[in-house]
Order: structure tokens, then sequence, then C-alpha cells
């Protein structure tokens, strides 16, 4: 790979720091000597630069890189600073005028982890804290957003949130599991979705500092809301963006007037992943089997919902609806008095508003792990329950199979939407539904069944 100029470095020459001693006349002592001869400090390599941004250049296959200066010259003019892609196996000059380097003849879509160091008399310094950057083709024009913009205007903006599926935190502070799903809502109907979702570009970013971009769907579930569903579950440890271009872009006609995005909607949203916690429970086994960033950590019986009772399959998602004891009854089924049971149960995690959950079940230790027997709910072991109380969080992530139930409906608790079939999410999207006229049906709305099981 060779790194062409564009323009030549420009660096200010520092004048070499001098340390000196002046004359120290005599203070009580006869013999002192008159003075003291100067001292030079030996010249050191500058230290480290800092690079403060990294942005695609001005034809494709570049990358601008701004920096700051050393803090410290070493003791010796600056004589130039160097810059490597290849983590400083390969060391280039550095082009560019003072605070800028540029980097020419780069491949388009890869990332380059970037470091620069400063070099004096003495040598190179040591190398700055690596940048990632990724040149890209120069964009073009956008036709969403003509100059000028068309008259009459009625301006729209928008809010965002990272969990929209009722798992009871924001995501703006608290690291979520990876079954969130983040949502936008415009203050007003979008008539043209698809230049919405063509400006609403999502990436993941993980400890290595690359951003790439999560293959998924926005599916709108009214005129003014779309959820983004991944095609799989989030990476774990990850930043998640939402990047919006939506500023000056046009999104359709309302009546008389041209409904376009305000200045404000050139932003960007985003929350953060903790490790990738999912459950697998399989009712055929009686087995509940828990992987943490893919590592199977936990391998727990179970006794499920019995004939007529059967447990759900599907996702379901946990939330912060968690009850330390919580008291099972069978009037709350509906029972008859030869069914009649209260029973009280520590260690409660629930997984849908029509009453499942996970808990202790003092009573069922005989079937655990043998066979099912539950009105719904996931029987275990104190410990056992204990432990998926104490350590998941909100959006992790717990499926079912085999369980003989009816797959749960999309409107029924935090994991419903990641139970609609992808091609069916796919038509909730303009850019993928066959016609461009996405299904806005309100996957959340519902209600029905019934409450609290044991």
């Amino acid at each position: 790979m060779r790194l062409l100029p564009r323009t030549l470095v420009t660096s200010a020459l520092v004048t070499a720091v001098v340390c000196s001693a002046s004359a120290i006349a005599p203070v009580a002592m006869a013999s002192a000597p008159a003075s003291v001869p100067t001292a030079v400090r030996a010249a050191v390599v500058p230290t480290a630069p800092a690079i403060t941004s990294i942005i695609g250049g001005q034809a494709a296959g570049q990358l601008l890189v701004a920096y700051t200066a050393p803090t410290a010259d070493g003791g010796a003019p600056e004589t130039g600073s160097e810059v490597s892609v290849d983590a400083g196996v390969t060391w280039w000059p550095c082009v560019g005028t003072a605070g800028t380097c540029t980097l020419t003849n780069l491949t388009n879509g890869t990332p380059y982890s970037v470091s620069l160091r400063a070099v004096n008399a003495v040598g190179p310094g040591p190398a700055s804290v690596p940048v990632v950057g990724t040149p890209s083709i120069p964009v073009a024009p956008d036709p969403d957003k003509p100059t000028p913009l068309p008259k009459p205007r009625s301006w729209v903006n928008a809010s965002f949130r990272a969990a929209i599926n009722s798992l009871g935190v924001t995501g703006a502070t608290t690291k979520l599991g990876v079954g969130a799903l983040p949502a936008i809502t415009f203050t007003k109907a979008i008539p043209d979705k698809a230049v919405a979702e063509r400006h609403l570009a999502v990436t993941s970013t993980l400890a290595g500092g690359v951003a790439k971009p999560v293959k998924g769907a926005w599916g709108w579930i009214s005129d003014r809301t779309a959820v983004f569903r991944p095609a799989k579950y989030w990476p774990g440890h990850a930043k998640i963006t939402v990047t919006s271009t939506l500023n000056q872009a046009v999104m359709g006609k309302t009546g008389k007037k041209y409904v376009i995005g305000s200045p404000n909607l050139q932003t960007s949203w985003s929350f953060t992943t903790a490790r990738k916690l999912i459950a697998k429970v399989d009712g055929k086994t009686d087995r509940m089997k828990v992987y943490v960033d893919g590592k199977k950590v936990k391998d727990f019986g179970v006794s499920l919902g019995k004939t007529d009772w059967e447990t759900r399959n599907g996702v379901k998602v946990i939330s912060t609806q968690k009850e330390p004891t919580h008291t099972y009854t069978s009037t709350s089924l509906n029972l008859g008095p030869s069914e009649a049971y209260e029973l009280e149960a520590p260690w409660n995690t629930r997984l849908t508003p029509t009453g499942e959950f996970i808990h202790t079940a003092t009573w069922a230790y005989g079937r655990i792990g043998r066979y099912n027997g539950s009105h719904g709910c996931t029987n275990m072991f104190e410990q056992d329950a204990k432990w998926i109380y104490d350590k998941t969080i909100p959006g992790d992530v717990v499926t079912y199979v085999n369980t003989g139930g009816e797959m749960v409906p999309s409107w029924n608790g935090a994991g419903g939407m990641w139970n609609i079939p992808w091609d069916q999410w796919l038509k909730k999207s303009a850019l993928h539904s066959p016609n461009g006229k996405p299904n806005t049906a309100n996957v959340m709305s519902g209600s029905g069944g019934i409450q609290a099981s044991a």
C-alpha cells in the first residue's frame, strides 16, 4: 500500500528547551564556589500526538486524520510526523497541513487502525492511541434533500427509545440484554416511510472500536413509530448507534405541505448491550440451558405447563418485573374447588403480562426435570430460580421449544415482536415490502389470556 501526498506537511520548529542554573552566591560558607557550571539536559524523543478525529477524504480511498501536537517535543525541534495503518508495522511520512494527515490509496469500506507518532532529531516518539477509520466513496447529492427545499413546509422532529418493548428501563444509563428493541417516534405522520428508513443507519461497535452495520429492518407499528429489529439478536458488549441524517429530508406530502425533517434530526442515539445471555428451554427434555456470550454456564431442570395448560413456545424477554415473593391462587385461573390452591413462591421472574413466570415451586420438586405439570409457569428448584432472578437483566432472552403450546403473540410481553416471522416483519418495512407500502398495524396492541399461573 502506498500513501500518496496531496499537500506538504508544514511543521513549526520548536525551540529546544535548555535547562541552566544561574550563579549562586555563597551563604555563610567561606569556601563556597563562586558559580555552578551550566548544565544541559540531553534531548529525548517527543511525546505522542493525539488523534482527535478521522473522516473520509475528498476522494475515494482517502482518510483525513486530525490530531493535536505532542505535549512535549523532547528538547529538540520536531521534524515531522509519521502514520501507520497496520498496528505500527510500517510507518509513512505524514502528509497534510499542520494538525492533519491525509491518507490515500486505501480500500473503500475497509476499517484501518490509524496511529501517529512525532519525530525529532533523536528519533520517533511513542505511537498515539489508535483510532479506527473507514474510507468510503464520497457521497453524491441526496435526492431526498433537494435544493431549495419545496414549500409550503411542515417540519417534523422525532424521539428515540432504546427499549420500546416494555422492559421497564430506558437504556439511557443501563446496559440492556440483547433482546431490547429500539424505536423512533416522529411528531407527525410520515407519508413517505422509505425516505425515513433510508436515512436511519444502525451500527454496532464492539470493544475493538470498529462500527459495523447491523442486518435488520425497521417495522412501522403506526404512521409515526418505527421499531428496528435485528435479523438476529444484538451482539453482546456492544454500543448500538442509530444515526439519523433526516435533517432536511423530504418525507412526502400531507395535504399541501411537504413533511421535512428538522435540522435537529442530524443526530444519533445509542444504547449499550451487556453480555449476551440467552436461556433455551426445551419442553421435551425439561431442561433450561443458559448461554452467556455463546458459552453454556448453567443447565437447570424445569417443569412446564401440563396438558391443556401448555407453556407458550417462542421468544420471551426479561424485564424489570420481578418479585421476591408471589402468591399464586387457583381463583386467578378460574379453577373450580377440586383444583383449589394458594401457594407462595420465592424468586419470581415475569415473562408475559398474561401470567407466565419463572419461579420456585417447592411443591413440584418431584417432577422438575422429569415431566410437565404446571399451569403454564416454568417451575424450578429454589437455588435455580434465584439464579435467574439475580443474574438476568432487562432484555435478556428466554426461548421455548417443544412445549406443546401456541406461539407467544406479538403483543404478549417484551419478547412478543421477536415471534413475528421474519418475512412478515419485512412487510412492515417500506424498503422491504413488495409494493413499498408497509403494513403499519400495531403488533403491540392486544390483550387477553389468564393472569399469574403456577
